[in-house]
């Protein structure tokens, strides 16, 4: 498990390292993760967003397939608006003959009613594309995106989900909110918080076991924990595809230049003070698509990718004992922060936070300069 959100876990392979090793020989439960691996390779590499791990589901097993159908009927015959809009996150990736997104969408906005003061509800609801719900009022729509900057006006992250797609009106606005934030909070933590509880309430389908490469029975429990990552990134984790779009510089030659000089501190607060990992790569492609960046942001761009390079190196090692995936979730929960927990564990495996003089960040298996906007891949 790549932990801290599938968003980070689909980082891999950034240093050239080797591909994952499978604990389960012959496993039928697939945790989604595995199909988004490739996706933070594309975030600092190009700024190209990444659909999350739900969008990924099809690739999972049936086994996890049939179990996300039938625990989103559990929750939303359950008296909890929360458990609605959670429901609603499982939904998303039925098949085809499923649920629409229209029904989808009047699921969680009978669940952002009844919780007006439901950071996750309003989290979700924020989130949903605006068609899925039949917006047609530009003032309700605006009014939906901002569900959670209502809640949290001085949190970065919360006005991420205002930005919405192209030059309207409100664009503007949304990026100066989320330039003059204090903080870039995604509380992935209280989403752990949530899913953990749920999967409590109604425990997932658990693979069999081969003890193969060392795995030992642990490993089933790991899986569980898995799972808890994975739908609680997808909770918390803002997407960014538009405000990308808003911030590329080569997409708007003849925006002018405060455009890019607001794009350029909205990346600075998402490397200084985003909570996750992939909050902070997300950093470092803004500043690169924007152009915005100066010989004053090197050393922080440096940071991130050193960081996110190194904890790549020790996590395969982490990653394979349970009672220390647990440690690492009780961690992120207690303080709802992925970047507290990836820093503690650096440290306790003696790895620096700063990156050694002449140290620069590795794609592809070639070095960059860090203020080098990179060709986006398609994931």
């Amino acid at each position: 498990m790549m932990r801290g959100g599938a968003m980070m876990r689909c980082a891999t392979r950034i240093d050239g390292g080797q591909a994952m090793r499978s604990r389960h020989g012959g496993k039928k439960f697939v945790p989604m993760r595995l199909v988004a691996l490739r996706c933070a390779l594309f975030v600092i590499a190009g700024g190209v967003a990444c659909a999350g791990p739900a969008a990924a589901a099809d690739a999972a097993g049936g086994d996890l397939q049939a179990y996300r159908h039938d625990l989103a009927l559990k929750l939303q015959k359950s008296p909890s608006p929360r458990d609605w809009a959670l429901a609603s996150q499982l939904l998303e990736t039925r098949p085809v003959t499923g649920v629409s997104l229209h029904e989808r969408g009047l699921i969680l906005q009978k669940a952002a009613r009844a919780a007006p003061q439901d950071r996750l509800v309003q989290t979700l609801w924020a989130s949903i594309p605006l068609q899925d719900q039949r917006c047609r009022a530009g003032q309700r729509c605006a009014d939906q995106r901002a569900a959670l900057a209502r809640l949290e006006p001085d949190n970065g992250a919360a006005w991420v989900l205002a930005i919405g797609k192209g030059d309207h009106p409100g664009t503007e606005a949304a990026l100066m909110h989320v330039a003059g934030a204090q903080r870039y909070s995604e509380h992935l933590g209280q989403a752990i918080a949530a899913w953990r509880e749920v999967f409590r309430r109604y425990p997932p389908p658990l693979p069999e076991v081969h003890p193969t490469d060392g795995a030992d029975a642990s490993t089933a429990s790991g899986d569980q924990l898995d799972l808890i990552f994975d739908e609680a990134a997808t909770t918390a984790v803002p997407a960014t595809a538009s405000l990308f779009e808003a911030c590329r510089k080569t997409s708007h030659p003849n925006a002018g230049a405060k455009r890019f000089e607001t794009c350029g501190k909205i990346a600075r607060l998402m490397m200084g003070r985003s909570q996750t990992l992939i909050g902070r790569l997300s950093g470092v492609a803004l500043l690169r698509a924007s152009h915005a960046g100066s010989k004053a942001d090197i050393d922080m761009v440096r940071a991130v990718t050193w960081q996110y390079e190194q904890y790549l190196k020790i996590e395969p090692d982490i990653d394979s004992i349970a009672v220390a995936k647990q440690n690492y979730l009780n961690l992120i929960q207690t303080t709802d922060s992925e970047i507290q927990a990836i820093q503690y564990e650096l440290r306790i495996w003696g790895v620096p936070l700063t990156p050694p003089v002449g140290w620069k960040q590795t794609v592809d298996g070639k070095r960059v300069e860090p203020l080098d906007e990179l060709p986006g891949k398609a994931p």
